[in-house]
């Protein structure tokens, strides 16, 4: 109960916090043999842990990523303490060596994630703009 009502606020925070940080994307559309590459090095899933301080403390999820008719996707849940918990992904976008994955919540609206790869097992990252999170690739 404490983690759900934890999340509802965060949300809430992040969608306020966000509302000001849109990113101007250009995204080409005709995928090099490059971009299809680097694509496919990343694509995989991951095991997230999000910080988003006291007093809601990490909250852990996981998010896949995967190349499909030349465009980047992803699918993300979060565990809220009994089961994982699927989130809405409304696009997912490369730009400039970034994922940006536009995420939707039923209270907050709509999030942005910046995701940055650190290597070929290690992602980090931005979670509406200001929660950082640190993740590990499980396949």
């Amino acid at each position: 109960m404490i983690r759900t009502i934890a999340l509802t606020t965060f949300f809430v925070i992040s969608l306020n916090s966000c509302s000001s940080l849109k990113v101007n994307k250009t995204i080409n559309k005709d995928v090099t043999s490059e971009i299809e590459n680097f694509l496919k090095k990343f694509s995989g899933k991951y095991y997230l842990t999000v910080s988003f301080g006291d007093p809601f403390g990490d909250v852990s999820a996981n998010l896949e990523l995967y190349y499909d008719n030349s465009t980047i996707q992803s699918v993300m849940s979060y565990f809220d303490g009994d089961k994982y918990i699927p989130v809405k992904v409304n696009s997912t976008e490369l730009y400039d060596g970034a994922i940006f994955i536009n995420l939707e919540d039923q209270e907050a609206g709509n999030i942005e994630m910046e995701v940055y790869f650190d290597d070929q097992t290690s992602i980090s990252g931005f979670y509406a703009g200001q929660f950082k999170f640190i993740g590990k690739r499980i396949n």
